[in-house]
């Protein structure tokens, strides 16, 4: 019954250890995004007529603009560029898990 009562106890502690940090860290996140200044707006881009293509890497603009702030994306390159090269790898791939198969004549 001791035992039980003690990891009871230590459990609880870790609970209440757990949530003091929580809220620590809730209130230093807050207290950053206070101090720090707001971007300035950016201007709204000129109407452009636009291709699926240019879909996707506005999305992709939009997602680095996301993660990572005002970033400028150098080079998007187009997936069927790659192709030969895939598909030298898989066939250098494969080739090595070929095993030599000797006969004993």
């Amino acid at each position: 019954m001791n035992s039980l009562v003690l990891a009871l106890s230590v459990y609880a502690l870790a609970i209440v250890i757990s949530m003091l940090v929580a809220v620590l860290i809730k209130g230093i996140v807050v207290s950053l995004s206070l101090t720090q200044k707001r971007p300035a707006p950016l201007p709204p881009a000129p109407a452009v007529v636009h291709t699926a293509a240019q879909d996707d890497i506005a999305v992709i603009a939009a997602a680095v603009y996301t993660i990572l702030g005002a970033h400028r994306i150098v080079h998007i390159e187009n997936g069927e560029r790659g192709h030969s090269w895939t598909a030298a790898a898989r066939a250098s791939h494969h080739s090595s898990h070929n095993i030599e198969h000797h006969s004993k004549h």
